[in-house]
């Protein structure tokens, strides 16, 4: 599947697939404040052509890098979707709802 799949620990992404949330917007974080490239996080990950898609679509979502507030309120927004995601909450339960709630 893809990138929201892998950090929601879909049941169709192997054991050894699967992105820890956390980790994975440490790398996020350090890619906005230029200590990592979006290159090094999606070759650490092993991103396929789908995860990228994913990771694309939420990407274009991010505000400019001038906007520091929103750029931060944007994180923790995704960071949240994606925890709630991970725990199957209802209304971030299946991959589609988490897509919704992302807006992508």
């Amino acid at each position: 599947m893809a990138l929201v799949e892998r950090l929601m620990k879909w049941e169709t992404e192997p054991d050894d697939r699967q992105i820890p949330v956390h980790a994975f917007f440490a790398a996020i974080t350090e890619v906005m404040a230029g200590r990592l490239t979006a290159a090094q996080v999606q070759s650490y990950l092993a991103m396929t052509a789908e995860d990228l898609v994913d990771w694309n679509a939420v990407v274009a979502t991010m505000p400019p890098s001038a906007q520091a507030a929103n750029r931060a309120l944007w994180a923790t927004k995704m960071h949240a979707v994606f925890l709630l995601g991970e725990d199957r909450y209802p209304q971030y339960s299946t991959p589609a709802e988490v897509r919704t709630k992302l807006g992508i």
